[in-house]
């Protein structure tokens, strides 16, 4: 899947735009028709289209940079340093507004993309492999709408019944959306990712989703859920069914300077594919945090909170002077000005999903969450002899080692949503002003409705707080 796409297709409101990658320039075509190059007619033709949506996940404002930057941004994981390059202040400060360029981007790329699952979905084609690449559009657009639901709407856990996203299944020129409700969202996040799951293919490489892949993505919406019983289920069938295995201590520097795509089933289920070519220049994800703009920092609460012999500390590099006081610069993804390869974007990994299986073993299988949590700690850190908690305590030690092993993969500001905790920060010299407790009830822990689709969608309405 490593066809460099020429066009992307952008759905919403009655508008539709044909652009090209360059994210300079625009052009329109007749709003109530297709490309004829971009037609699926057979199966080579919907192959082209899957490349297609595939690409679209790279872009800046999607998995390409904006959502997992965000995620870890406006947590309590990392900050802006004084010196910056003027990105993201706005979401680190929690000052942004409706017309905000992230958000924006983020709605119209994800519904683009979609849209291109959707086109794949319709195809009235059959035979050969055309099940299993409609498993995997399947699979993407109930990526997508968990993003979007998570990100512009308040948890499943709040208020099912509350304003989520629009949900889009078919190709419409001239839609124009009310919001679905939170539940029914989630409702065709999990149709879809069954779907997928159902029809799949078994794991090849880690840029294509594979069956037990998208049954992790299920295990994920489960817990955002609430639904602990089938998040359990769906994490430990892939824990004891998959081909996955856990990355070990002494390979996991490797693991992550290794920016090439994998076929060994090792740590990575599913990854969003950056190379030489198909990559976003100086806007690569990996960019904003080393080598290119190097403008957000780990913050020291997070980087104490590993042991010195926990591997996961080898990724940060500590004591780094910036602008004469003392910071954190993660390098987790080293690879943003590589004349080899660029970091791919992780997914989803395993790990993840042991830790699924422990917070969803909680409250009425301690042995178990026990046993699932240990199985990732003490493989990032040897010297580690295990978690003994229970309780409550023991769910504090699950949602720590999550935030030590997902960290800057762009998962934190929603646990700490669906959890409905306050993020608490601390000051640091090096920091660009920001908040330090920002509540469950601040209306910027839900993002807004973008401008231009209020003005151009009479239907729907905006969240709390925005003007």
């Amino acid at each position: 899947m490593k066809n460099i796409i020429k066009r992307s297709v952008q759905l919403l409101s009655g508008i539709i735009l044909f652009a090209s990658c360059s994210k300079n320039f625009i052009e329109k075509q007749p709003f109530d028709s297709l490309p004829d190059e971009e037609a699926i007619v057979d199966e080579s033709s919907m192959e082209n289209a899957v490349s297609g949506m595939y690409a679209n996940l790279r872009a800046v404002g999607a998995y390409g940079r904006d959502m997992p930057v965000i995620g870890d941004v406006q947590s309590d994981n990392a900050f802006i340093e004084a010196s910056n390059s003027g990105r993201y202040i706005a979401n680190y400060q929690f000052n942004f507004t409706s017309a905000n360029d992230e958000y924006t981007d983020i709605w119209n790329k994800s519904y683009t993309t979609i849209l291109r699952a959707n086109r794949i979905i319709d195809a009235d084609i059959s035979g050969g492999d055309v099940p299993l690449l409609k498993a995997q559009a399947y699979a993407v657009r109930g990526l997508m709408y968990f993003k979007l639901v998570n990100i512009y709407a308040r948890p499943y856990t709040d208020n099912p019944d509350g304003a989520g996203v629009p949900v889009i299944l078919h190709y419409d020129p001239y839609t124009q959306p009310e919001r679905n409700t939170v539940k029914e969202v989630y409702a065709q996040i999990i149709s879809d990712l069954e779907q997928g799951f159902a029809t799949a293919d078994g794991y090849s490489n880690s840029i294509t989703l594979s069956k037990y892949a998208i049954e992790g993505l299920l295990a994920r919406a489960y817990l955002y859920m609430g639904d602990k019983a089938k998040a359990k289920a769906a994490a430990v069938d892939v824990i004891n069914n998959s081909e996955f295995s856990l990355v070990g201590a002494d390979s996991y520097n490797d693991f992550w300077k290794d920016a090439g795509v994998h076929t060994d089933g090792v740590e990575t289920m599913f990854e969003v594919d950056v190379d030489l070519i198909n990559n976003n220049g100086s806007d690569d994800f990996s960019g904003i945090y080393a080598d290119n703009y190097q403008d957000i920092y780990c913050t020291q609460e997070l980087y104490n909170l590993y042991s010195p012999t926990d591997v996961r500390a080898s990724v940060l590099i500590p004591d780094y002077t910036k602008a004469g006081v003392p910071a954190v610069i993660v390098y987790k993804f080293p690879n943003a000005i590589s004349t080899k390869d660029r970091d791919n974007i992780k997914v989803i990994r395993l790990s993840e999903v042991y830790l699924i299986a422990a917070e969803a073993s909680l409250p009425g299988n301690e042995t178990d969450a026990r046993n699932y949590l240990n199985a990732v700690a003490v493989t990032r850190d040897p010297d580690f002899t295990g978690y003994t908690s229970s309780g409550n305590e023991l769910l504090e030690d699950i949602i720590t080692e999550r935030r030590k092993e997902l960290a800057f993969e762009g998962d934190r500001f929603y646990d700490l949503n669906r959890l409905k905790r306050a993020i608490t920060r601390e000051a640091d010299p090096a920091s660009i002003p920001g908040p330090l407790q920002i509540n469950y009830d601040n209306y910027h822990r839900v993002a807004p409705i973008p401008l231009s689709e209020l003005q151009a969608n009479p239907n729907i309405d905006q969240n709390p707080g925005y003007q």
